[in-house]
């Protein structure tokens, strides 16, 4: 892959992520850095940033050790909200430089000037969908120049990045990370000539694929050959403008075509709430359909395994569940943001089908996910950036041959 970057012995770890919602990616890829970290550096504090602590820090507070969880970043952020990309730079720059301007939160931006990194995390939220998180660049922009921490960005999906002017800043502000990775080719090019190292190594679920946990291999639910995520949010263009209804249509169909019983299908939440909607709406047509709330999913796993066909417009479902070996349709919801996430994983090895309208498939695909192949050279490729990223703390034993060493050489 070739990363290089300068050798770094961090006293504190800061990630920043839109966790704690809970969206399942999300939460999964700020699991699998702080799993991580926790076999790398289990010895540093980590501070998790994010805009719902508390909800984060009761599913991710066993993930590490010594973590700590904030809002600090983000609540610069929904401070600029409403303010033009330029104003809002500028202001969480001066925040840095003088916290009083929010007082509530000086113990929080203390903290964040201790940071050794600052590391945004990856996921699909540094876009126009919610344009606002640019402040989050900013502040670790601002961090950099201001308290010299390093920052870096992993797994990044910057799709739609927005006019030339918001591309400009992602450049600009990108321009004094550290390293700055993104998981689309269409984001590599959106920081071609950013001066900083970018890379391309997808996305950071990678990292944890293969972790413990990540998949359940118990419950009934894994035995049902049919499974579907989908979602009811950012759906609103979806086949001209028809929504969850033409999503529900499209479902509806399926179960026709594909002549689905109940006993053989799941249903999956990854978003609590929002991917029920349509659960709800069919859930008549298949009397003995099982439902997986988002705390079992979370709790228990991913029920993907091989010989299974998936629907799912979630793109970490799509990844996990490929990932397994699972054949699928991935439905493209929101225009100009989900069809380049899928096809991101088309373009990686997935075989799944992509739709982005209501006609799927009239036969159920068994074409299959990723290979073991792929799925290995993903990770591995992940596996490398974190290891540039934090190479693994000398042992206490380690460190006491090294001083022994030292003193001997004294003598």
């Amino acid at each position: 892959m070739g990363v290089s970057l300068p050798p770094t012995d961090p006293k504190l770890i800061y990630l920043v992520a839109p966790a704690g919602n809970p969206n399942f990616g999300d939460e999964f890829i700020l699991r699998s850095w702080l799993r991580h970290l926790a076999r790398t550096r289990p010895d540093t504090d980590v501070v998790v940033d994010c805009h719902t602590p508390g909800q984060a820090a009761v599913l991710l507070a066993r993930s590490h050790p010594r973590v700590t969880f904030v809002d600090t970043v983000w609540r610069i952020c929904f401070e600029t909200a409403e303010q033009p990309a330029d104003t809002a730079v500028d202001f969480a720059a001066d925040v840095l430089d003088n916290p009083g301007r929010l007082p509530r939160i000086v113990s929080g931006i203390e903290l964040l000037a201790r940071a050794d990194t600052v590391h945004l995390v990856g996921g699909g939220y540094l876009n126009t969908v919610w344009s606002h998180h640019l402040s989050l660049l900013a502040t670790a922009s601002a961090a950099v120049q201001r308290y010299g921490v390093r920052a870096v960005a992993t797994g990044q999906g910057l799709l739609p990045a927005g006019d030339d002017g918001r591309r400009a800043w992602l450049r600009k502000l990108g321009s004094h990370f550290t390293l700055f990775d993104v998981r689309d080719r269409p984001s590599l090019e959106t920081l071609a000539d950013t001066a900083c190292q970018v890379t391309h190594t997808g996305d950071d679920a990678w990292l944890g694929v293969a972790d413990e946990g990540v998949y359940d291999e118990t419950s009934p639910t894994v035995a049902r050959d049919f499974v579907f995520c989908l979602q009811s949010d950012l759906m609103d263009d979806f086949d001209g403008g028809r929504g969850i209804d033409a999503l529900t249509e499209a479902v509806t169909q399926v179960v026709r075509d594909w002549r689905l019983r109940g006993e053989d299908v799941a249903f999956v939440e990854a978003l609590p709430g929002a991917d029920r909607q349509v659960y709800d709406r069919v859930a008549d047509q298949l009397p003995g359909a099982l439902f997986v709330p988002f705390t079992e999913l979370w709790n228990r796993g991913v029920p993907a395994r091989a010989g299974q066909t998936w629907v799912s417009t979630r793109f970490h479902l799509h990844l996990l569940a490929a990932a397994a070996g699972a054949s699928g349709v991935a439905v493209a919801g929101r225009t100009d943001y989900y069809p380049i996430k899928h096809e991101s994983l088309r373009d990686a090895g997935s075989r799944w089908q992509l739709s982005t309208t209501a006609v799927l498939p009239q036969q159920p695909p068994t074409d299959g996910g990723f290979t073991e192949a792929a799925v290995a050279q993903l990770r591995t490729d992940k596996l490398a950036l974190a290891a540039a990223l934090y190479p693994p703390a000398p042992t206490r034993i380690h460190r006491a041959t090294k001083a022994i060493r030292e003193l001997s050489r004294r003598r």
